[in-house]
């Protein structure tokens, strides 16, 4: 596997387990709809099987798929009224990780494997 490969895995799992942690705002006073901190948590949970299972057909394809999936689960916070402006910040930043995360899976499963 190559380095470019390993730093977006790293990064997707980095960020699986945020969406994992996510769903504890369920129980908080200004936290997401219930559904998208389940559906960001799910999401967790098949961003790190799939790159435990990244050696195997169509892994890295899972991995950035359910990324961009989760990417898409944050953009409501922009449009709603009631969403902390902290929220907006740190969206904003798993968004730009989440880019640079399946950027660096496309490049790293096109590249050219060491011999």
């Amino acid at each position: 596997m190559n380095p470019t490969l390993k730093v977006g895995l790293a990064l997707a799992i980095l960020l699986g387990l945020l969406d994992i942690a996510g769903v504890a705002g369920v129980w908080a006073d200004e936290g997401p709809p219930a559904a998208l901190a389940i559906g960001g948590g799910v999401l967790g949970v098949i961003t790190i099987v799939a790159a435990a299972l990244a050696g195997r057909r169509g892994a890295i394809s899972t991995v950035i798929g359910s990324r961009a999936v989760s990417a898409l689960l944050g953009l409501p916070v922009y449009w709603a009224d009631n969403a902390p402006g902290w929220s907006k910040i740190v969206i904003g930043i798993a968004l730009a990780v989440t880019v640079a995360a399946i950027a660096l899976l496309t490049v790293g499963r096109r590249a050219p494997r060491p011999a």
